[in-house]
């Protein structure tokens, strides 16, 4: 039997093998030859194993059942310190220094790439490393600990990962860059200012177009200096700059080298029976780092070696469609250049943009944010050098199929089936037709038997389209609770509520198998928790809203707003005089009374926040809630005490009802109001719980709102007295709490399960006792509890 020897067992080489057992598993006796002592692992994968969504053992591509099935000798941790190619053998060391020497009649080398370390004093301290591999990840987790800082250099995509990874283990995170806006290589400086506003929400700090002279310390890293004379303490550095093809071995073996191992189009290199693929390879002046043309490049090689050449390669379009931190990203061709036509769209509601650029009415770069749906259809038109003249008054529309003979009209019916899907795994279209037929009647079914659309996610709708194409059913979608896994809000909601014993939130994500984390499902998971567990659970502000994790309402100029609370619109001179004076004290530009009778002090900025806080609670008052999900305010009339036309206490009542559900997150906002009499002043009739008095009691509203949509509420019931008001709203925030989805209005609630259900969980004396007794007690003040002057001043 042949042998074939590949030095190498990363994902490039691995396909190579993969290939070669498709097309011939008994032409060779295959030996792998490992630098790393782990099995071989999707390094794509390593920054959810970072941020602690995946163990290693999830990231594995191969076990040790596949080498034994296949006949294959793995041999990790060695490496190759001579090839003698006259006699056509190599000679191995392992980490003991015992060597070994083996006969191939086929030599692939998949050395991969080296990360590129910047030559600064102290680059050899502890502390500096870089993120490359499994055990750089291994280190990092092992450094995590409270308060701990961390500066990334680099600003691309690996960077950023890192930086994600990194803020999830709890470090302070400073991204440097020497350019003024990040992944500049994939998207355009307004693109990525979108992104790095995201990530500034998660607490990562940024810190652009600034050069890194040193890294100071004795043993181990303590601080960064910079050109501009400043600098950074920090425990760690962790290096992003770029990668180095590793031709080092090709270079002692005499093969023919430029910065990288020289190859043809059938990956031969300048010896007819060594091949190379990947990272370590320079193909028509150009080496790839993406996996789609790895796996372009291992096909070809695995039919080479074969013996059977169908294809050549001649190079890959570049298109890049990925996720990063719950933002779907896509960039194809060019958008630097100065001299080309731009066109561009943004909503800001959705937070996406599209910015496409055009050179001689042809299309030859998009860049799209927030949104990759139309990725394929303006990759299409930039390989084909399409005439977009026809188009081009709907281009930024997407493909609408305004000429059935247009380029990308077919969308992925015209994709060819070696075209990359999912570029985490390495699927191809052909990939999921194959699992189509042989048998996959599901997306999920799909995803398990390939592995497409579960690394980032941001494949997922292309994914969906091939497979409902493909399948020529439409695909049976559920809404889903973010693009992180494949559960909808309602199942995570009842998983969390099956609970008996208190999760993190990464550990619910762990067991539900979310391949990613995102805003999203971090604030959902996080509600659940605190309204599933109580004064149990802590919450973590890392995953919250921001207005939440920091008791204050983000305005567009970056300051904030706080609102105290004042029941039922009520307020005494000794506290409006108090408001006075802090207003002029901190100089607060805005003071404003809100639509729910309440006082809005706007324009403060963050450093403030505490000591005003302190100054609004020693004046006998506290949060009003204005910036969460939570319970807001109880509107109100004057009621009986002053209006002729009022039947009872209005505001009486109002005050009992805010004490009585005061301070609890909930689902969303939570609005209520008391009107005094049928005329209705204090609007009652258009809130999440309303209140009507008449001379007889209390008429009952729920699941009104006025905003975007206005909706009456629908009448509920009616109660003789006060505390039987009291004891109902209890009972109702408390099922409202429970079994709404998150982000779930009281009138969406109402409208997914009914009035009837709503009233049948509460038809009885007894079960409205039961779920007003298990809403727990209000909580502490958190303008009290709360203190971000030390993350300020850090």
């Amino acid at each position: 039997m042949n042998k074939l020897v590949i030095v190498g067992s990363g994902m490039s080489a691995m396909k190579v093998v993969d290939e070669v057992l498709k097309i011939d598993p008994v032409m060779y006796q295959i030996t792998i030859i490992g630098a790393e002592t782990v099995l071989p692992y999707n390094r794509i994968m390593l920054s959810p194993v970072l941020a602690g969504e995946k163990t290693f053992d999830e990231i594995k591509t191969h076990d040790e059942d596949y080498f034994a099935q296949n006949n294959i000798s793995f041999k990790p941790g060695c490496e190759v310190t001579a090839v003698n190619r006259k006699s056509k053998n190599v000679t191995l060391t392992d980490d003991k220094g015992n060597t070994e020497s083996l006969d191939y009649d086929r030599l692939v080398l998949c050395t991969g790439s080296t990360p590129f370390i910047l030559p600064l004093p102290g680059k050899e301290l502890a502390g500096v490393v870089s993120f490359r591999d499994i055990c750089d990840v291994e280190y990092m987790k092992s450094e995590a600990g409270k308060g701990k800082k961390a500066a990334v250099i680099g600003t691309g995509l690996l960077g950023l990962e890192a930086a994600n990874g990194l803020n999830e283990l709890g470090f302070d995170v400073t991204v440097i860059g020497n350019m003024t806006s990040i992944m500049n290589m994939q998207l355009d400086p307004s693109s990525g200012g979108l992104l790095q506003k995201v990530l500034e929400q998660k607490s990562i700090k940024f810190k652009l177009g600034i050069i890194t002279t040193k890294i100071v310390g004795s043993d181990k890293v303590k601080s960064l200096e910079f050109e501009d004379g400043s600098t950074l303490a920090t425990d760690m550095v962790v290096m992003s700059v770029g990668i180095v093809p590793n031709d080092d071995l090709a270079k002692r073996i005499g093969l023919q080298t430029d910065r990288g191992i020289v190859v043809g189009d059938t990956m031969m290199t300048s010896d007819p029976v060594i091949y190379s693929v990947g990272e370590c390879i320079k193909h028509r002046g150009v080496t790839y780092g993406l996996v789609a043309p790895l796996f372009e490049q291992a096909r070809v090689c695995a039919e080479q070696v074969c013996e059977v050449s169908h294809h050549m390669y001649t190079g890959s379009d570049i298109s890049t469609k990925l996720k990063v931190s719950g933002v779907d990203v896509f960039s194809a061709g060019e958008f630097d250049n100065l001299e080309d036509e731009v066109m561009c769209s943004k909503d800001h509601a959705l937070n996406t943009r599209k910015r496409l650029s055009i050179r001689d009415n042809k299309l030859v770069g998009a860049v799209l944010f927030g949104d990759s749906t139309d990725g394929l259809f303006y990759f299409d038109l930039i390989k084909k050098q399409t005439d977009i003249t026809e188009m081009r008054k709907t281009l930024l529309f997407g493909d609408i199929g305004i000429d059935a003979a247009s380029a990308g009209a077919g969308g992925v019916e015209k994709m060819a089936d070696d075209e990359q899907v999912c570029g985490c795994m390495g699927v191809t279209k052909g990939d999921i037709v194959s699992a189509v037929s042989g048998g996959c009647d599901t997306f999920e079914a799909m995803q398990e038997e390939t592995g497409c659309a579960t690394g980032c996610g941001g494949c997922g709708s292309v994914a969906k389209q091939i497979f409902s194409f493909v399948s020529g059913a439409e695909l049976a979608t559920k809404e889903t609770l973010c693009d992180c896994s494949n559960h909808s809000t309602e199942e995570v909601r009842e998983y969390v509520r099956a609970l008996d014993s208190v999760k993190t939130i990464d550990e619910v994500r762990s067991e539900m198998g979310f391949t990613s984390s995102c805003e999203a499902c971090g604030a959902a998971i996080n509600y659940y928790l605190s309204s599933q567990f109580n004064d149990e659970y802590e919450h973590n502000d890392a995953e919250r809203p921001h207005n939440e994790m920091m008791h204050a309402n983000k305005q567009r100029d970056g300051t904030y707003s706080i609102v105290p609370q004042m029941q039922g619109g009520l307020t005494t001179p000794a506290e409006l005089k108090s408001l006075a004076e802090i207003a002029v004290k901190y100089d607060v530009p805005t003071v404003k009374v809100t639509g729910g009778q309440r006082i809005d002090l706007l324009g403060i900025p963050k450093e403030n926040l505490n000591d005003i806080w302190k100054e609004i609670a020693d004046a006998g008052m506290e949060s009003g809630y204005a910036y969460g999900k939570a319970t807001r305010t109880c509107k109100s009339c004057v009621g009986t005490e002053h209006c002729m036309m009022g039947t009872q206490d209005s505001m009486g009542l109002s005050v009992k009802m805010e004490d009585a559900v005061w301070s609890h997150f909930m689902p969303h906002k939570f609005k209520m109001g008391v009107s005094g009499c049928p005329r209705n002043c204090a609007e009652a009739t258009i809130k999440d719980f309303g209140v009507i008095c008449t001379e007889k009691g209390y008429e009952i509203h729920v699941a009104g709102a006025c905003g975007i949509r206005t909706k009456a509420c629908l009448k509920d019931r009616f109660f003789e007295t006060e505390a039987d008001v009291v004891e109902y709203l209890k009972a109702f925030v408390q099922l409202y709490r429970v079994e709404a989805n998150y982000l779930e209005r009281v009138m969406h609630f109402e409208e997914r399960v009914g009035l009837e259900y709503i009233q049948s969980k509460l038809d009885t004396p007894e079960k409205i006792k039961k779920w007003a007794d298990q809403l727990p007690k209000t909580i502490k003040n958190p303008w009290v509890t709360v203190d971000h002057r030390s993350e300020w001043s850090a």
